[in-house]
């Protein structure tokens, strides 16, 4: 017997719906033009449907140089659409507003030069264009980090040789010291993705020449910079029987003298004697931006990431990890000897330690640095602390996320002993996280904060407030106005 397939019913609704909606679209002079079939015509109604259906996407726009690109103040910037567009409609910032000047590629005005009398700084790009039909350009945003026009430009790669002169991206050196040697300042050197090892047991460590700034986070070929994307690592691997360092700031750097997009480890050395610190500031004040700054592992040393003696370094937006020091102390930063930085913007833990733990260490010394907006950790130790500091240093502390750590004993701010008040303490966050003894402000006697205002202050078991070494205060109402040294505090909560 023969068998029959069996079909489901068509929907008589379903097909009026369709014949109904092909007529209307028939009725669409649109879509008649282009049946029509007019050449002259047909590529603009597409696009015009397309638009109608949804279906035209956006403009697109290639940038070069890319976006987080440095470049010089006299820098042209090319942008090439993937259509064309309305040159009456763009409008391109970069800290003043640039000139266009339109040009065909593929099409008609789909590319375009950007220029002007660009200021020197870190800016923000901002483009909006529409194309020919009115279609919005998705918003393009991001920074250019911009030079002086007259800056001398050199590069560094894997893949260079240090016999080259290292003045154009195809003749690049192989060392970061080589292309420093090389420089005639005011000059920047760009560096690629990778790993570049020094041995400042061997004196191969970085040691910075003034008004010479090193810029890494660029891709193989320098066409892109991403620090995230293309890392570029400076590694102390000393192992002798010697202190360390692994990039060096002495008594001629100035803040003109930029390290930006790196991650620069400590050495982890075993035999180091007294230190291993990752970037050293001797009387030295370089501008140290946008890094991974990252501590070593020692036995008997201390592990310091930062370490400024006299110095008025600008440190900002960095990541700044401490160490590790199974015997002594780790430092994320340590300011001693009248030094004034200004630390802004980081995240900074203090390490592991078998002795202490520190943040920020600011010595008891005539310092006056400026810390704002930073999110610190004290680390782990026997004691740890978010901010460790002593008269006579007077410091501006304002905006920050002090945890004391997870230290045995754990301070946000320790306040050392001294006679007479110093340190603007406002607006911080203060707390801890471990340990059985736990202060979020520890004053040590005979010195109290100048001001100490509208702070946050929580998860300190055994005192929010430690008046003068001796009296545990867990009263907000007290702090505001009770404190020995303190009937000025205010907004505490």
């Amino acid at each position: 017997m023969r068998k029959y397939r069996k079909y489901g019913r068509v929907s008589f609704l379903f097909v009026f719906v369709l014949i109904c909606f092909q007529f209307h679209c028939l009725l669409n002079p649109i879509v008649r033009e282009i049946l029509d079939l007019d050449p002259t015509k047909k590529n603009d109604k597409l696009k015009q449907l397309g638009f109608l259906l949804g279906l035209y996407g956006s403009p697109t726009a290639a940038i070069t140089p890319s976006l987080g690109n440095v470049i010089l103040a006299n820098s042209k910037i090319q942008i090439v659409f993937n259509r064309t567009m309305n040159p009456n409609s763009l409008t391109a910032t970069l800290g003043v507003n640039l000139t266009p000047d339109w040009s065909d590629t593929y099409v008609a005005n789909d590319t375009v030069v950007l220029s002007g009398s660009i200021p020197v700084g870190t800016h923000t790009f901002i483009l909006d264009a529409t194309d020919s039909l009115g279609i919005h350009l998705p918003p393009v945003s991001g920074n250019y980090t911009v030079l002086a026009a007259n800056t001398n430009l050199y590069y560094v790669s894997p893949s260079g040789n240090d016999g080259n002169l290292g003045t154009t991206p195809g003749n690049a050196k192989l060392t970061i010291i080589s292309a420093i040697s090389a420089a005639t300042p005011p000059a920047a050197v760009f560096v690629s993705e990778g790993n570049y090892l020094v041995d400042s047991g061997l004196g191969t460590q970085v040691n910075l020449v003034n008004n010479v700034s090193l810029y890494g986070g660029f891709s193989s070929g320098f066409l892109n910079r991403n620090s995230s994307v293309y890392v570029v690592r400076i590694t102390d691997t000393a192992t002798a029987n010697a202190d360390t360092i692994a990039v060096n700031a002495g008594a001629t750097i100035t803040t003109s003298t930029v390290v930006d997009g790196f991650t620069i480890r400590g050495a982890s050395n075993p035999n180091a004697p007294t230190a291993s610190i990752a970037f050293n500031c001797l009387l030295g004040s370089p501008s140290i931006t946008n890094n991974r700054l990252e501590g070593g592992v020692v036995s008997n040393a201390m592990s310091a990431v930062i370490f400024l003696s006299t110095s008025s370094a600008f440190i900002s937006n960095n990541t700044i990890q401490g160490g590790n020091s199974s015997l002594s102390n780790t430092f994320g930063v340590v300011v001693q000897d009248s030094s004034s930085p200004t630390v802004v913007y980081n995240i900074i833990y203090g390490g592991v330690a078998n002795g202490s733990s520190h943040g920020i260490y600011n010595s008891p010394h005539a310092n006056t640095p400026t810390i704002v907006n930073n999110t610190v950790d004290g680390g782990t130790g026997n004691i740890s602390y978010a901010f460790n500091t002593s008269h006579p240093s007077n410091s501006a502390v304002t905006n920050n996320f002090l945890n004391g750590g997870s230290g045995n004993t754990s301070y946000a701010i320790y306040h050392g002993a001294g006679a007479g008040d110093v340190g603007n303490y406002q607006f911080n966050t203060l707390f801890t996280s471990g340990g059985s003894i736990q202060y979020c402000l520890y004053e040590d006697g005979g010195s109290s904060p100048i001001s100490f205002n509208g702070n946050r202050l929580f998860g300190c078991q055994t005192a929010l407030y430690y008046d003068q070494g001796f009296n545990p205060i867990n009263s907000i109402t007290t702090i505001n106005g009770g404190t020995t040294g303190g009937p000025t505090y205010s907004g505490n909560y």
